[in-house]
Formats: structure tokens, sequence, C-alpha cells
């Protein structure tokens, strides 16, 4: 009796997974009609973001802010930290401008992760951040990031919204 009424449970569970998987017509034709989501190489994704970063520590020894800006898309955003939040290409540079005025001399941006698809990926790292103002010693600051890229119109991928934070603790 008990392996009849086990069996019978068994069974109606099944029919309710059965109809729960099922679709309507309408609803299968829509999932064909989508187009698929281009297939990604995270490698090479990965290989163009190192590159990029190694082009952002470049530009930050030299000072150069418009260059460093360059890397950012149109519509980029900076979340740093104790800070607003900066819009545009503009605000990026003049950001930067104002931090290479300020002492900052170089940044060592290091790639731990990267996922996502399609368009945009998110990338998790840590920084290193060398900042002397002038007439004083060296600073050495050590963070971590997120960047989510944005592949451009001509396949580039841009910083699209960059946030980070030290590990330093607080004095």
């Amino acid at each position: 009796m008990k392996s009849k009424v086990f069996f019978s449970i068994v069974i109606l569970f099944m029919g309710f997974v059965l109809i729960s998987c099922q679709g309507t017509q309408e609803q299968v034709e829509q999932v064909e009609q989508e187009e698929p989501v281009p297939v990604m190489d995270l490698a090479q994704v990965r290989q163009a973001i190192e590159e990029a970063n190694a082009k952002f520590g470049e530009v930050s020894r030299a000072g150069d802010a418009a260059a460093l800006a360059s890397l950012f898309a149109e519509d980029a955003r900076l979340l740093p930290p104790n800070s607003d939040m900066i819009q545009g290409r503009e605000g990026v540079e003049a950001y930067w401008t104002a931090g290479f005025q300020m002492g900052v001399k170089d940044i060592v941006l290091t790639t731990m992760d990267v996922m996502g698809m399609g368009d945009m990926v998110c990338e998790i790292g840590k920084a290193e951040v060398t900042i002397q103002p002038e007439g004083m010693d060296a600073i050495q600051d050590i963070g971590k990031y997120v960047v989510i890229w944005k592949k451009n119109a001509d396949g580039v991928w841009q910083l699209y919204i960059d946030i980070w934070n030290t590990n330093l603790p607080l004095e």
C-alpha cells in the first residue's frame, strides 16, 4: 500500500514538473526568434583589458590626463572614494588633471578576474598608486577596483564605470 501511495506521489510530482516546463507555442517561437548572445573569448577580452591597463600606467607616468581620458567611453562614470560621481570623458580628464597636479606619479593596475558577455564585461583588480606631492616623500597606496568595460562601435574596449578604494587603514 505504501509503495502505491509513494508511486502515485512520484507520478503526480513528475506531472507537475512536466507541465511547468512546457511553454506555449508563442513562448517557444519568441525564444527561437531572439538573437543569440555572441560567443566571447574572455581570454582575448582580458588581453585587451590588460593592454589598456598598461597604457593607463604609461599615460599616468607621463601625467597625460587627456590620453588617460581617451581610454574611457564618452559616457563614462568615475566613482572615486570620498567624492561625488564624475560623468563623461571631460569629467574624467578634469579629475585626473587634478590628480596629477596633486602628485599622482604612477598607477599600476593588475587584473584579477574578468567576467561578462556581449558588449560589457566586468574586471576586478588591484591597484598600486604612487603619489608624491611636491617637496614630500612618495606615498605608496594599494587598493582594489571594479571596472565595467564597454566595447565601442569600433570594437575597442573602453572603461565605462570605474570604482576603487584603498586598502590603507584610516588614520
